[in-house]
């Protein structure tokens, strides 16, 4: 029984990179809500806190630009 594997995260032995993003690609994640998703995924087991940062700056941005475009609607008709 001391051969089984009972860690489930493959990744577990691999430490987690706890740097926060960088302000370009906060940014970049703010005005393009898809790059946000995407560096996401690409960081959620490597890098759980650059990660973090790239979707909250997403979501930020989707709200943002979601509301806009309703003042927008509103304020043209």
């Amino acid at each position: 029984m001391s051969d089984l594997n009972l860690n489930q995260n493959p990744n577990a032995d691999q430490p987690q990179n706890q740097d926060d993003l960088e302000l370009g690609l906060k940014v970049l994640s703010f005005c393009i809500p898809i790059a946000g998703a995407i560096i996401y995924f690409v960081n959620k087991d490597k890098a759980p806190v650059k990660a973090k940062s790239a979707c909250t700056m997403a979501l930020i941005g989707f709200g943002v630009g979601l509301v806009a475009q309703i003042i927008q609607r509103i304020l043209v008709n």
